[in-house]
């Protein structure tokens, strides 16, 4: 560079970014996501609906912002990014594997690995009842849709006739998509705010006692959720156990969902679903009545990791269970797909081994911890929420808070006022699909970085997002309403 093109370069001011760089890793995000130029595509995603109305009108209230599912384009653990950027796959980690359930490796490592996080020791495993893990590189959704044909074969063999039920938690997450679509009557075991968000036995008991006096009906599958998605609160053993219980007499299948195992803070002791189980397995040194039963067989855990590194684009899971199950689970996989994404499960198990791995699910807990706290003292002191209308648990990357009061008096309120918050704010957050006719909650995840969080949080206070607002926001007129947009380095800022 010659001497007066650098004076020329040093004449130039630098140029003042709109956005910090998480901003706009998330604007881009969005984008990449959410964007759908095919009419017909965008009607499978309300979100894709809503993103492509929002954009047509201009983005009157700026970048669209999405805190809906597992949003992790921006929340991604920066040292596993640099870990995949950096690392080599060889030529043998390519190509399809002969097991949906792992390759010998990557199953032999998570077997060491879930022994280790989970605390098992020879005392909680029988050594005839040795627990196999699998390795499943496609989510477990996937591992879910197998066992659900696993069980619903089990109902039309023993059962005939009868109408198999899956017994879910509501809230929760959408295990309704996977077992309905097969047949499946959905049976939901309410959890409710009044009761500290923590499942009721005695409730869920008579509902249980109802299904049994059925006699068109059998329950088929039920879900246990330990570290409970969304409330974030763990449920106590006896939980879990109780489900056992009710698994074995009824000869059904016990799903422990441990998506958000060691998405936690950790401070707070963890409830070991699978270790709670086991150790029923195990008492009497395997001579009881829950072992009698079969109930061995018919238990599963499932564990993704893309949750607890923000990068659910990897989808590699941790599938516990016994062996024989998994060996059914696996010949239904064979039915439906091939079994790819053996890189993935060899970059996920490389991953895992390393401390930097360790040190993040240490961190990102009390990250999750720090942001929830955020978001509940925002909502209380500047738009006047009841702290008791807010639900932040110690697991899960989600929180939950009641919908304004003057939404609650209309039908459909909880969808209806998602809508009528993004075309205000032109930002998303999750409606009704976790919550099928419970309480008046919504759900925001909050994996993304403080910027995206603080600027939502603004948007909401500026739009005049309050618990106790007189009237509703004006449905798509809003679009035509812009408000103040968030501004960098100037005189006089906008925040209250």
């Amino acid at each position: 560079m010659s001497i007066n093109e650098q004076v020329e370069r040093y004449k130039s001011v630098p140029h003042v970014p709109q956005h910090t760089q998480y901003m706009n890793s998330h604007i881009k995000g969005s984008s990449d996501h959410l964007r759908n130029d095919s009419f017909e595509l965008r009607q499978c995603s309300p979100e894709q609906v809503k993103y492509h109305e929002y954009i047509q009108s201009g983005s009157p209230h700026g970048p669209v912002l999405y805190a809906v599912k597992g949003e992790h384009w921006n929340g991604v653990c920066p040292a596993f990014l640099e870990f995949i950027n950096q690392f080599q796959l060889k030529r043998e980690d390519m190509g399809y594997a002969e097991c949906g359930y792992g390759i010998q490796k990557h199953r032999d490592f998570l077997k060491k690995l879930i022994k280790h996080e989970h605390f098992l020791s020879n005392k909680d495993i029988n050594s005839d009842l040795d627990i196999e893990v699998g390795c499943l590189a496609t989510t477990t959704r996937m591992a879910m849709y197998d066992l659900a044909k696993v069980a619903k074969k089990e109902v039309n063999k023993h059962s005939p006739g009868k109408i198999p039920v899956a017994l879910l938690p509501n809230p929760s997450w959408d295990y309704r998509g996977i077992f309905k679509d097969l047949g499946f009557e959905i049976v939901y075991m309410p959890i409710v705010s009044a009761q500290g968000w923590q499942p009721n036995i005695s409730q869920w008991a008579e509902i249980i006692r109802e299904l049994q006096d059925d006699n068109r009906k059998k329950i088929s599958i039920v879900v246990s959720n330990p570290q409970h998605n969304p409330t974030g609160m763990q449920w106590d053993n006896t939980v879990t156990e109780y489900l056992l219980s009710i698994c074995a007499e009824e000869l059904a299948y016990l799903l422990i969902d441990d998506a958000y195992y060691n998405v936690h803070d950790s401070r707070v002791p963890l409830v070991n679903g699978i270790k709670t189980v086991l150790r029923q397995f195990n008492h009497n040194n395997g001579n009881n009545a829950i072992v009698r039963s079969g109930m061995f067989n018919r238990w599963v855990a499932t564990r993704p990791f893309g949750k607890q590194f923000s990068s659910n684009t990897m989808g590699v899971a941790a599938i516990t269970t016994s062996p024989q199950l998994l060996r059914a689970l696996n010949m239904e996989s064979w039915i439906n797909r091939y079994h790819c994404n053996t890189h993935n499960a060899e970059i996920m198990c490389s991953w895992l081994s390393t401390k930097e791995s360790q040190e993040w699910t240490l961190e990102t807990g009390m990250d999750y911890t720090n942001k929830k706290s955020l978001i509940k003292e925002h909502l209380i002191r500047s738009m006047d929420w009841p702290e008791a209308k807010i639900c932040v648990g110690p697991s899960t990357s989600y929180m939950l808070f009641e919908i304004p009061t003057v939404y609650q008096q209309k039908s459909g309120g909880i969808d209806k006022f998602t809508n009528d918050l993004f075309y205000a704010t032109g930002t998303m957050i999750c409606a009704s699909l976790f919550n099928r006719g419970g309480e008046p909650y919504v759900r925001i995840h909050i994996g993304s970085h403080f910027d995206v969080l603080n600027e939502m949080i603004r948007r909401w206070y500026v739009a005049g997002l309050n618990y106790n607002q007189p009237k509703m926001f004006q449905g798509k007129d809003s679009l035509k309403i812009p408000i103040n947009k968030m501004n960098h380095r100037t005189e006089k800022t906008c925040l209250k």
